[in-house]
């Protein structure tokens, strides 16, 4: 039963699969005053797989949501992401490339500066490499089970083949998440796919509308893509989130949190809706365990969740407006 956050589904039965086509070791370093060019002593760090489809498939399994992660990993330094699917269950579908998978790293703890990030390029995969995890996108799709595509897109991948990853996908019979930005969210739009997950900066990029408008009125822009698209989380930051499906438009808000780091939390975010959805909530449960998730995310470095009893109270301070659900 889904009472308890549990369900024992075999592998066949999964239910969401992630696909992170340029995931990241995250390294987050706490300084309590970053000052460049000088020596910086840190506190204390924290390393762990990520990406976003990682990040996102990482809270799912904690919850209890059956998922199956893939995308391209290097065969150089895989031992963390092969420990997180081990140790939560997750399926490791994940095409070996040669190389290391990139690290990245992130400055927290200066409340001056906020959250510095250092990002080191990912890898290309080649034709092979890149054929392979196209053959999986294809055997891992079917009736029933979500894909979530969530990242930025490896040197070499261009939108086109990312738009080839997501009409296989939807060939298959699968619904379609995407969590993006720039010619990737592209993509997906033009397609329709069935959910994405973009925040203010990235859907006002894309959509030629100016952040500010979108802020100060938002309903124009979730009106034309909900046409097409069955399911739009807007993240707005300290702000809360929208979500948008043909049956509610909601504002959800969290009360106020001590953040500790924000990095992550917008994957948070996404992987309670998933969860919401699998375990048949209403629009606004969905809304409500999203934002739980998020906030449990802005209070640690380390990424997992609180027990179900107190996701449940969370679920109850949660600020939930709008029409519908």
């Amino acid at each position: 039963m889904w009472g308890n956050g549990r369900r024992n589904i075999p592998w066949p039965m999964a239910e969401i699969i992630t696909i992170t086509l340029n995931p990241a070791i995250d390294h987050t370093v706490h300084l309590e005053r970053f000052e460049p060019g000088k020596v910086n002593r840190v506190d204390w760090h924290h390393r762990q797989a990520g990406g976003k489809g990682v990040n996102v498939a990482a809270l799912l399994a904690a919850y209890g949501v059956p998922c199956v992660a893939t995308g391209l990993l290097g065969d150089e330094n895989p031992e963390l992401f092969e420990k997180l699917c081990r140790e939560a269950g997750i399926v490791d579908s994940f095409i070996r490339i040669p190389g290391e998978t990139r690290t990245g790293i992130k400055i927290i703890g200066d409340t001056r500066t906020g959250t510095t990030d250092i990002n080191f390029p990912g890898l290309a995969p080649d034709a092979g490499g890149w054929g392979r995890l196209v053959g999986k996108v294809g055997e891992l799709a079917e009736a029933g089970r979500w894909c979530v595509f969530g990242g930025s897109l490896p040197t070499g991948v261009e939108a086109g083949d990312f738009r080839e990853l997501l009409e296989i996908a939807r060939a298959r019979g699968a619904k379609v998440a995407v969590d993006a930005s720039g010619p990737a969210l592209e993509a997906a739009l033009d397609m329709g796919v069935d959910l994405i997950k973009p925040n203010e900066h990235e859907l006002a990029e894309v959509t030629g509308v100016s952040r500010e408008s979108l802020v100060s009125d938002p309903a124009p822009v979730l009106r034309r893509l909900g046409e097409r698209i069955g399911h739009i989380i807007l993240s707005m930051g300290e702000k809360g989130a929208l979500f948008h499906t043909p049956d509610a438009t909601l504002h959800a808000k969290p009360p106020e949190v001590e953040v500790v780091s924000s990095v992550g939390a917008g994957d948070s975010l996404l992987a309670g809706y998933m969860a919401g959805l699998v375990t048949g909530r209403s629009p606004v449960d969905r809304a409500r365990l999203a934002t739980v998730f998020a906030w449990s995310a802005l209070e640690k470095v380390s990424r997992s969740l609180p027990s179900m009893d107190e996701i449940r109270s969370r679920m109850e301070r949660v600020e939930v407006r709008g029409q519908g659900g």
